[in-house]
């Protein structure tokens, strides 16, 4: 079988398989650990585009339909692989001035996108270029929790005068936080640790009054 044929019939399948996946099930907390492993040190080879349901399946030496049973198609178990990475939980800073907790949730979103996980997430958000469905998983997985503080917190700026008054918090969004996934989309040596230690404070900066 080509390769085309066979990422083709491996597509079909996912398809097939997310119109029974059927959540709730109990899972053996074994098989479990075993496929978020498996599926990790996979992507240390390759790309999400190229990994596959079966590939995870016999690294993790279970069944496919063990896979199907919990999640419904393979960005989806890579979602949960890269979430129970250390460091990637997310935190919502304290502090006393949105320009610092921005910057404090800056850092954080750069620690969380650098070497391995930036790569899952890279592929990640390729394959929600064609699939409304991991699109939705990216923002209720990842995005949602980690942007909406930066959100609340330049509205925040904003009221209380630390940020100028004509800003557009959505295009605010997009100068703090574009970089970052740009940097991600361009390789691994995007998030440099020069960049790491002076984006924040830089991209905060923009938005002073």
């Amino acid at each position: 079988m080509s390769l085309t044929a066979e990422k083709f019939s491996e597509q079909e399948e996912e398809q097939t398989n997310e119109r029974v996946f059927q959540p709730g099930r109990p899972r053996s907390e074994k098989s479990r650990k075993a496929i978020l492993d498996a599926t990790r040190r996979l992507l240390t080879h390759m790309p999400l585009s190229e990994l596959s349901i079966e590939a995870i399946a016999k690294k993790a030496k279970v069944g496919k339909t063990t896979i199907y049973r919990w999640w419904p198609n393979k960005a989806s178990v890579a979602m949960e692989a890269f979430l129970e990475q250390p460091g990637v939980q997310n935190i919502v800073p304290t502090t006393a001035t949105a320009q610092d907790a921005i910057k404090k949730q800056l850092e954080s979103l750069i620690r969380q996108l650098r070497g391995q996980n930036g790569r899952i997430i890279a592929g990640i958000i390729a394959e929600s270029q064609s699939s409304n469905e991991v699109l939705d998983l990216l923002y209720e997985k990842f995005l949602k929790e980690r942007v909406t503080p930066l959100y609340e917190k330049v509205e925040e700026g904003i009221n209380n005068g630390e940020f100028r008054s004509d800003i557009d918090i959505e295009i605010a969004l997009d100068i703090l936080v574009g970089p970052l996934f740009m940097r991600v989309l361009s390789g691994e040596h995007g998030m440099d640790n020069d960049f790491a230690e002076n984006y924040p404070t830089q991209a905060v900066n923009a938005l002073l009054a």
